[in-house]
């Protein structure tokens, strides 16, 4: 099967990384695939299998061109299109719903074309440019893949006539060994017992993740527990700056301890004791996977798809997406600090867990639809 999927940018990010493990999984399955990107210099470009070919439209950094820049880049594009139109593919997918998908059908011919569900669309994908997409193309998708139950469900809320087209097909989940040893990272060095070290990965992006709430909880918590807990925040994104000037502004240096964004979020999740998930929305989190894949227990908020993750109080604690409930959750925790061992043997449901099956799913999708195509 010849397939082409559709991205912006492969820079860090669970979508990103769920991208890269979905597309060499295809390859070891032995599909031809092509991976489109608007842009390059993506962080997780050489993560990709070799075999798989990497198309750039465009090159360099759109915030630092000229006028005649961006002109050249607008050419070389179309040139590269043309080439493209004269391919044929059996797959087209679109990996980032929301995302303009004109290019897609103005100058890739596939066969079937597919459409990723990543986020809750009632929330990301039912208001201004979106919306205006959907109207124009949103008919000309054969299929749209949500990559948890709770997605696809606010998918088909908010298009009921595509409900028909609507599927779910979990992330490849990283096939890691949870007991490898691992160097411990720098920041994570303790001399304190007993330090509860706590640990975030994500986006530093405030809408979604959530990350000046998460400043607030981890104040009203020193107050409470001074020295029983470290919090460590992994990565980058647009708002790390303002995080960074609110912890100093509360005295929080020592206690809330910002890391540098990696490849290899493995050995962070190796030595911490809690992670903590506390966004606003999400699709179907890959941290949460990560982290119960290394035997680690998790407080989340009430995102979609968190219920299909974690079993409330047997792998994890769920709690209102809220300041006062994610308050609460970790004080219950750190009063209960036995739920930490007990959570951590407790693994994911084997839906979850089927690497191989989510790869046969996405071509049995496809060659339903050719055949229904073709009556």
């Amino acid at each position: 099967m010849n397939i082409l999927y559709y991205y912006s940018k492969l820079n860090i990010g669970g979508a990103e990384r769920s991208t890269v493990r979905l597309l060499n999984k295809m390859v070891e399955r032995g599909c031809n695939v092509s991976l489109l990107l608007r842009w390059n210099n993506g962080t997780l470009e050489d993560e990709l299998d070799q075999r798989i070919q990497l198309i750039h439209l465009k090159q360099g950094d759109p915030e630092q061109d000229g006028f005649l820049a961006q002109i050249y880049k607008v050419i070389k594009m179309y040139i590269c299109l043309k080439k493209l139109n004269k391919k044929k593919y059996d797959l087209v997918i679109s990996g980032l719903f929301g995302y303009n998908p004109s290019i897609l059908f103005k100058h890739i011919k596939a066969e079937k074309y597919f459409q990723m569900l990543r986020n809750d669309v009632e929330k990301t994908g039912k208001y201004g440019k979106t919306d205006s997409y959907m109207k124009k193309y949103g008919e000309k998708f054969d299929a749209y893949i949500g990559v948890s139950e709770f997605t696809t469900d606010s998918f088909k809320k908010c298009y009921p006539n595509l409900s028909k087209k609507a599927y779910t097909i979990y992330n490849i989940l990283p096939e890691i060994d949870p007991y490898e040893k691992r160097i411990c990272p720098p920041e994570l060095v303790t001399s304190k017992k007993n330090c509860i070290k706590i640990l975030t990965i994500c986006r530093m992006a405030d809408q979604a993740k959530g990350l000046f709430r998460m400043e607030k909880v981890c104040k009203r918590l020193y107050e409470l527990y001074p020295g029983q807990f470290k919090w460590f925040v992994v990565g980058n994104g647009p708002d790390k700056a303002k995080l960074k000037l609110k912890i100093e502004e509360d005295q929080l240096d020592e206690v809330m301890v910002l890391c540098h964004e990696t490849t290899d979020p493995f050995i962070y999740y190796a030595y911490c004791d809690l992670v903590a998930v506390l966004s606003y929305y999400e699709g179907l989190c890959g941290v949460v996977n990560e982290a119960k894949l290394m035997l680690k227990p998790v407080i989340a908020t009430e995102f979609s798809g968190i219920h299909e993750q974690i079993e409330d109080g047997f792998n994890g604690v769920i709690v209102e997406n809220k300041e006062e409930s994610i308050f609460e959750g970790f004080k219950y925790i750190f009063t209960h600090k036995e739920l930490l061992k007990n959570m951590s043997i407790n693994g994911m449901s084997q839906k979850l867990l089927d690497n191989d099956n989510k790869v046969n799913e996405f071509i049995r999708l496809y060659n339903i639809n050719l055949e229904s195509n073709n009556e």
